[in-house]
């Protein structure tokens, strides 16, 4: 009963904040802006549950709550600083034009679908993947910072350095190779610090984190069934709109392919020769 007053809970603040976020991509006519919401929606999950817990910010919470709270908190925050600072200014992302192209629909017509299939389908993702935030609280009260927690913490910590580093790896590549003019066969590839080890650094340390923050769910009863939210995130970096999705176009080029065959695609390994 109690996991269902969060639920309801946070999804009244969510689904009010993306369609917010929706009114705002309507009028700028880009529909991207939620990609940049992505993280900020489990910040706003963090903070709900604190804002609960702590009898709408009366009380402070237990060191279990105020660090399952704090933790989407502050990489929900990362991300969205990251992502608003990468894409604001560009215009609309490439694959949201190509989707209201290859709809057929008008614009506006689009846009209104885009609410309830892109917005709102954002929104059920974040309450599914926060799972182990929202059965924390709601099973957590007297629960103590004990061994999971610790161990969840410390993925955590790890998993958000992994993605952070890697993020900042990658702009740094971009901007040295800013002014390349080439074919795109022969762009150069990004294969040294972290990248030599993953692919894809950045979606391993978000896919870590969560499992930290399920580890330490595991804390309170029932936390084990909150797994769906790191499977489900997981899922969505390898399969759905992460390194399946990037690859298929990067795989076009022989430099790429060539680091394919060395490289792993996701969890770090040493780099190959």
């Amino acid at each position: 009963m109690i996991a269902l007053i969060y639920l309801i809970h946070i999804a009244v603040v969510i689904f009010g904040a993306v369609t917010l976020v929706w009114l705002i991509s309507v009028l700028a006519r880009d529909a991207s802006i939620i990609d940049i919401f992505w993280g900020f929606g489990f910040s706003l999950v963090g903070l709900t549950c604190l804002y609960l817990a702590s009898g709408r910010f009366d009380i402070i919470p237990s060191p279990y709550l105020l660090l399952m709270g704090l933790m989407p908190i502050v990489w929900g925050l990362r991300l969205t600083l990251y992502l608003a600072k990468r894409n604001l200014g560009h215009g609309e992302d490439g694959r949201y034009i190509a989707m209201r192209k290859r709809s057929g629909l008008a614009e506006m017509t689009w846009r209104l679908r885009a609410l309830f299939s892109i917005y709102w389908g954002q929104g059920v993702l974040i309450l599914i993947v926060s799972a182990p935030v929202w059965v924390a609280f709601a099973n957590g009260k007297t629960t103590e910072i004990g061994v999971l927690a610790i161990i969840g913490a410390l993925m955590w910590i790890a998993g958000v350095l992994f993605e952070a580093i890697g993020d900042a790896q990658l702009v740094s590549f971009l901007k040295k190779n800013a002014d390349y003019d080439g074919p795109y066969e022969d762009k150069p590839v990004l294969d040294t610090g972290l990248w030599a080890w993953t692919r894809h650094p950045n979606y391993f340390g978000n896919a870590l984190l969560w499992w930290g923050i399920f580890v330490a769910a595991c804390s309170v009863p029932w936390g084990w069934a909150s797994i769906v939210g790191p499977l489900i995130m997981t899922t969505l970096l390898m399969r759905v709109s992460g390194r399946d999705l990037l690859e298929r176009k990067l795989k076009k080029r022989p430099a790429y392919r060539d680091y394919v065959e060395r490289t792993s695609s996701f969890v770090p390994r040493p780099p190959q020769t």
